[in-house]
């Protein structure tokens, strides 16, 4: 009972979960792994990414920036991209100019502005340090923050980033403080200690944010008395999104999109390593499911797809899930067997073809 014959060289869960109505789901978890390469298909990577069962930070929780949350829960509306690496300035860029970071995915793009290392000078105009360090990629890079140093009984919180640069109460804590180094394209960068900017970047966004939060649904008593611990009537599922709108497709990408990273890794000197292309792969997942004492086929969408520069991986996270109404029928799910029934846009090593004999497809 409740077991899953995962026949697939990928991370596979299964587990249940019920929605905001009550109705039980069978959900069935997929993590593929691949190794990105210049210009050519990407690569199987035999050493496979384990499904996230926890929120992952870069440092500590809730007080750096969120790389991923959970892969395992009810199913996302749309796929997320995400993307954990730096920006690195470009050999043929001075210091004291801004240059462009960006990925795209066949028609998505998302680009950012990276700005010159400033602080604020004694006298609070901008000034330039001699730092030329990679940029992260995360809300810590871009303007927001916690104001701890303002004479106030509390910590000042920026409303929609508290780990970013530049949000400060009085001048006097602003001073020899840093700038926001991430902006969005085309916006103008900070000129006044006191000034704003909308916070950006491309890492994953915690559930607690606002941005995410306002969608989480009214945990009052009248839902203690009426829904606890079932999720809220108004929850809306766009809560599940773990990312900034501009993130999130309106469907799967096709078969033999481009991945394309602009000033993601060191060039080197070389212009041509500024844009780092590679093609997406794709893969058609069959979810067989004995259900009733009858196999019942679910099928299994695209969740997010993750990409590392710096480490040179992408992984593309999948969910089955079937619907049993009520949670009594949970005991009526036997088994599901996950297999691999078709796949376009990487390559497998010779010694790595052994993780797919007998997976019902041709390597």
């Amino acid at each position: 009972m409740w077991t899953l014959a995962n026949r697939t060289p990928f991370a596979a869960f299964s587990g249940f979960d019920r929605d905001k109505e009550g109705r039980s789901f069978w959900l069935v978890w997929a993590k593929a792994t691949f190794r990105m390469r210049y210009q050519r298909t990407c690569l199987f990577e035999r050493k496979q990414v384990d499904l996230f069962r926890a929120p992952v930070w870069r440092e500590g929780v809730g007080v750096s920036d969120l790389v991923a949350d959970l892969d395992i829960g009810l199913p996302k509306v749309r796929p997320d991209i995400v993307v954990t690496g730096h920006a690195y300035r470009p050999a043929t860029t001075a210091i004291d100019e801004p240059y462009t970071v960006s990925a795209s995915i066949g028609e998505w793009s998302k680009s950012l502005s990276v700005q010159p290392a400033m602080t604020w000078s004694e006298r609070l105009q901008p000034q330039l340090q001699s730092g030329d360090d990679p940029v992260f990629l995360g809300f810590s890079q871009t303007f927001g923050g916690t104001d701890q140093a303002s004479d106030t009984e509390v910590a000042q919180e920026h409303p929609g980033n508290p780990l970013g640069l530049g949000y400060w109460k009085t001048e006097a804590a602003a001073k020899g403080k840093a700038l926001p180094r991430l902006y969005a394209q085309g916006a103008e960068p900070l000129r006044q200690w006191d000034g704003s900017a909308e916070p950006v970047g491309f890492c994953a966004i915690p559930k607690s944010w606002p941005q995410r939060a306002q969608h989480s649904g009214t945990y009052d008593q009248n839902w203690m008395r009426r829904k606890s611990p079932l999720l809220p009537d108004d929850l809306n599922e766009d809560y599940w999104q773990s990312v900034s709108v501009d993130q999130q497709l309106d469907h799967a990408p096709s078969s033999g999109q481009i991945v394309t990273l602009t000033n993601m890794l060191p060039d080197g000197g070389d212009a041509l390593l500024r844009q780092f292309t590679t093609e997406l792969p794709t893969l058609q997942f069959e979810l067989m499911t004995r259900f009733k004492s009858r196999w019942q086929e679910t099928p299994m969408a695209l969740q997010t797809i993750h990409l590392f520069p710096d480490d040179g991986l992408l992984t593309l996270s999948y969910c089955g899930a079937m619907p049993l109404m009520s949670a009594a029928n949970d005991v009526l799910v036997e088994r599901s067997e996950l297999a691999l029934r078709g796949r376009s846009g990487f390559r497998v090593r010779p010694e790595d073809t052994e993780c797919f004999d007998g997976l019902g497809m041709e390597v």
